[in-house]
């Protein structure tokens, strides 16, 4: 059974400082910031943390200042983004370590990787990390696709708790949460952009960075669901999908456009097989703290770049129609 309580997850964007080397201050009042809004838990190396692209060492700095920060006061995940099982293995007792709730477990494709292969890997990692097992079922990023069946085996495994469900498709969104139904497995909304329709399939809240940049309405939202008040809910979650599907297209778009264009494909016949590896939209978010006031920089790890000019400003434009600068 998950030890993760029910609610919204902050992912953390992991501070660098402008020679984009490791911002452990900054980090720490990210994380402070976080838990001064009530959040459920935190996330640190997802994958808008910037997980895959730091070192083992800096991996281990960032999940240390993270346990001496947090120190129970949420939950803290961190995300375990590993090729293989052993590598996986190792972070994952790192971060118990450290005082880590769960690690957040994805496994990207180098080789081409099929479904024996993920329950072998998930199956080894749940029998000796010694702490839960969040699966991270995020396809367009890792290039690991399964069908919900598929899943449902995998959340069967004893000791894989819980899951962060990133496959923003409606029918296999529903399809897989009612095939993980009584698997005691707590199923996560990978985005708060969708946590109102999440909810509606006993989704138990969000992993989201949308978290951390309105967190006080995002938690409005859950509340609004778990108490069954599905017509002010919606009206909220409508808002927050336009703000936050506009914010991370980084340009300059109607807010009505940018929140239609992610539901038709939320809303879309079927499901696409098509792997897509979309462009981050970390540069954006952190832009987004900085501009709230969060004491870090916009920088990014390369190859990718920190925002424009034309997107700072952007930003802080749907920041203040939105009410959240």
């Amino acid at each position: 059974m998950s030890r993760l309580p029910d609610g919204n997850y902050a992912i953390i964007l992991t501070p660098l400082t402008e020679n984009r080397e490791l911002d452990l201050n900054g980090l720490e009042a990210e994380l402070e910031y976080a838990l001064s809004k009530k959040v459920a838990g935190v996330v640190v190396l997802g994958s808008n943390g910037e997980g895959p692209y730091f070192t083992d060492r800096e991996k281990a700095m960032v999940v240390k200042k993270a346990g001496e920060t947090v120190k129970g006061k949420a939950a803290l995940v961190a995300g375990c983004i590993a090729v293989g099982t052993q590598p996986a293995l190792e972070f994952s007792r790192m971060a118990k370590g450290a005082g880590c709730d769960s690690v957040l477990a994805a496994l990207p494709a180098y080789f081409g990787l099929d479904f024996p292969e993920a329950l072998r890997h998930y199956r080894y990692l749940a029998e000796h990390a010694g702490l839960e097992i969040t699966l991270y079922y995020v396809p367009d990023n890792t290039g690991l696709s399964l069908k919900p069946e598929e899943i449902a085996e995998l959340v069967s495994i004893r000791g894989v708790d819980s899951m962060k469900l990133t496959r923003f498709h409606r029918d296999f969104m529903l399809q897989t949460t009612q095939l993980c139904a009584g698997k005691e497995c707590k199923v996560f909304i990978g985005t708060s952009l969708l946590l109102f329709e999440g909810s509606k399939m006993d989704g138990k809240g969000s992993f989201c960075p949308i978290n951390l940049v309105a967190p006080e309405e995002v938690t409005e939202l859950f509340s609004l669901c778990q108490n069954q008040r599905w017509e002010a809910a919606f009206a909220l979650q409508e808002k927050i999908r336009r703000g936050g599907a506009a914010l991370i297209s980084g340009r300059e778009l109607d807010y009505d456009l940018a929140k239609n264009g992610f539901m038709d494909g939320f809303n879309a016949p079927s499901a696409s097989a098509v792997i897509h590896h979309p462009k981050p939209a970390h540069h954006l978010l952190k832009e987004a703290l900085r501009l709230k006031g969060i004491p870090i920089s916009n920088q990014v790890r390369l190859p990718y770049d920190r925002v424009t000019p034309q997107q700072s400003e952007w930003v802080k434009k749907a920041l203040k129609d939105f009410g959240w600068l």
